[in-house]
């Protein structure tokens, strides 16, 4: 008998290395969600990541995990200064058009007992600085590995304590997102008026039903960007965009770069 298996959702569709170092403190807001899912070494200093539901402190030696999209701020302190390493990457989505990565909650990385883990981080971004196609494999195969070690360590991510109103709100824009409902139709899924759905998400939320919606279009809009396939055109439609020069204003709104910028700058491995 021939039999196929395919693991497709665990191949990666996005991959980085960040060094961040400077002295002194630093503050910085994602409250908009990054496009990617964060590994982070703190070599020196200390950090505090914040979202609504969470607050994660990471001293050195520390190890912070934070799932793409998940909105939060950071507060660094130096002492001197700040030393932090961080892989960047986005698995594909399955059939359901869902992440692997995004299975798992923002958290401290607990239980590693090798002391010398971190050090890993450290080795990945010299590999992949010498740019060659050789060193990105090499990295890559790295990054396997220590992802493969980190993961019985993760914690899976929990249902936000949200009220019912907005839990419905958020689902229905999950599943809906790429279609026009008017935020009128959005209301009556949740069974309340347009005024008290709105008051609800921003309070939540902090921000609004229409915006969430944008954001997720945007999300979903990044594997179609870095794989080069469609055009922003295609790629508009295929959203639900009413066309695409407002599909290329919030892309740049939400991301900081038209779609042909993110294009060069995170084409597909």
């Amino acid at each position: 008998m021939d039999e196929k298996i395919k693991a497709k959702e665990f191949c990666l569709s996005d991959f980085g290395v960040h060094k961040v170092h400077y002295f002194g403190d630093s503050s910085y807001d994602s409250s908009r969600g990054k496009e990617q899912t964060y590994i982070g070494y703190m070599k020196r200093g200390s950090c505090v990541f914040s979202s609504t539901f969470s607050t994660v402190e990471c001293n050195e030696g520390d190890i912070v995990y934070i799932p793409e999209g998940v909105r939060y701020t950071s507060e660094s302190r130096g002492a001197p200064d700040v030393e932090y390493y961080c892989l960047q990457f986005s698995f594909r989505t399955d059939k359901d058009g869902k992440r692997f990565d995004r299975r798992y909650g923002m958290q401290k990385v607990n239980g590693i007992l090798d002391p010398d883990f971190g050090d890993r981080f450290i080795e990945i971004y010299e590999i992949l600085s010498k740019s060659d196609e050789h060193s990105k494999i090499a990295a890559i195969g790295r990054f396997y590995t220590l992802f493969y070690d980190i993961l019985p360590h993760l914690d899976e991510a929990k249902a936000p304590d949200y009220s019912l109103p907005v839990t419905r709100a958020i689902e229905y824009i999950d599943a809906h997102a790429t279609e026009n409902f008017s935020m009128a139709q959005l209301a009556k899924e949740c069974f309340v008026s347009e005024s008290r759905l709105y008051h609800l998400f921003n309070e939540e939320m902090k921000t609004s039903p229409v915006v969430y919606r944008n954001e997720v279009r945007i999300i979903r809009s990044i594997e179609y960007i870095k794989t080069g396939y469609q055009t922003v055109e295609e790629i508009s439609a295929v959203l639900g965009f009413r066309s695409a020069s407002y599909f290329r204003r919030v892309f740049k709104d939400i991301t900081g770069m038209t779609p042909t910028e993110y294009r060069k700058k995170y084409s597909m491995l």
